[in-house]
């Protein structure tokens, strides 16, 4: 068995940190076009991965935290003898930078690296002991000071899984992981590939779970075409999660406006979404993701008002938003009043009618059947109707961007 799908089908884990090594060693199929690199091919198609991503690497992400720090010090020393950054994406492209030398100089031995996977009463050990000169084998009890920890911002979905067998208490060895350079490289890179932000305090990672079904051959569409537009718009919009609808109906929105056409075997993936609470580092919220009905949707509603633009019909309708005057398009417009709404627990007559609005247009738009999308519409057009010409309270907001909504030529769009 080639040495990356044997590597990755020897993990014992499902879950963050697979989804993240797959994507990272993905790197090294698309730039080698092998399953099988040497040292030299790695050390490549490594640097060649940190330079594509190499705005990501830059991204504003968390300081360490003082555990972390002191560990990734140490082992740091050991492997590069450099002290740890400030950083984790410092960290990440640390780590990626220093092991592609190692690569190059002969200190890391890959396919031994690759092949060695050890699981035991302490946790499981990825890769070789390492000493930043020589390496070897892990023998009965692997050498904890030669390998690093996974970071506190990807482990605790493996951390917190307890170890047991049948019959056997759950309340067993807590799965510990720790990774040699290139394991940690893989990582590192699979995170920078899978970011879409660090908003509000939490970390998004967008994954595609079982790309290595698509190695050799269609994995470049899948992570160049696919995961990297999506993640930019995630971006690019420092979009959070409120609601599942809202979140994708945004994400959806700035593919559109980049006129991005993101191939339709790259989803679904998967939105990790991943938090400080407390003093620890938690996945709080795991959803599956498939914009393609909604992107195609919306990209339809892009190209007919920008045509209608264009022939002197300007669709769009005008916010402040803080102390700047914007335009923007009916729909999202919407989308943001009831984003709104949420945050501000909206009461009374107008109780979150923005949102459900847009949740009934979210979902016929998903169920790809025209008829519920006209329902849906012709149903937001009489309730908006009677809130406006009737005595409910709802926001000037609303109100406004509701007469932009249901102008005769933006519903012609929508329809």
């Amino acid at each position: 068995m080639s040495s990356l799908l044997e590597a990755i089908a020897n993990y014992p884990y499902e879950g963050l940190t697979r989804e993240l090594l797959s994507l990272g060693m993905s790197w090294v199929v698309i730039n080698t076009g092998t399953l099988e690199p040497d040292a030299n091919e790695l050390a490549d198609s490594l640097e060649g991965a940190l330079r594509s991503l190499g705005d990501r690497a830059k991204a504003h992400t968390s300081k360490m935290g003082r555990n972390d720090g002191s560990s990734f010090d140490k082992v740091l020393k050991v492997w590069f003898n450099r002290s740890a950054p400030e950083t984790y994406g410092e960290l990440f492209e640390l780590v990626v930078t220093e092991t592609v030398k190692l690569l190059r100089k002969g200190l890391l031995d890959p396919r031994a690296s690759l092949t060695s996977v050890r699981v035991d009463k302490n946790g499981t050990y990825l890769g070789v002991e390492f000493d930043g000169q020589t390496w070897k084998q892990p023998g009965k009890k692997p050498k904890a000071e030669y390998y690093a920890i996974l970071p506190a911002i990807i482990k605790q979905p493996e951390y917190y899984e307890r170890q047991s067998g049948f019959l056997v208490p759950t309340t067993g060895q807590k799965a510990q992981i720790r990774l040699d350079p290139l394991w940690f490289s893989f990582v590192a890179l699979g995170f920078f590939t899978g970011f879409a932000g660090f908003v509000g305090g939490r970390y998004y990672l967008i994954t595609k779970p079982g790309i290595e079904g698509f190695w050799p051959y269609e994995v470049e569409d899948i992570v160049v075409q696919g995961l990297l537009p999506i993640t930019e718009a995630g971006i690019r919009g420092r979009l959070s999660l409120s609601t599942e609808e809202l979140y994708e109906m945004k994400l959806a929105m700035k593919l559109a406006e980049e006129n991005r056409d993101v191939p339709e075997e790259a989803y679904p993936v998967v939105l990790h979404v991943i938090s400080l609470e407390g003093q620890v580092y938690t996945e709080l919220k795991t959803v599956q993701l498939d914009l393609l009905g909604l992107s195609r949707y919306l990209n339809s509603y892009v190209g007919r008002i920008k045509a209608l633009s264009t022939g002197g019909v300007p669709l769009t309708v005008e916010l402040k938003e803080g102390k700047a005057t914007v335009h923007k398009y009916p729909l999202w417009a919407l989308v943001d009043v009831a984003e709104k709404e949420l945050s501000r627990r909206v009461t009374g007559d107008g109780e979150m009618l923005a949102y459900i609005f847009v949740k009934d247009l979210y979902r016929a738009i998903n169920s790809g059947n025209k008829r519920l999308i006209e329902d849906s519409l012709f149903r937001l057009f009489r309730q908006g109707r009677a809130l406006l010409e009737g005595n409910a309270r709802a926001s000037g907001e609303l109100r406004k961007v509701l007469r932009a909504f249901m102008w005769k030529p933006h519903m012609e769009v929508l329809l």
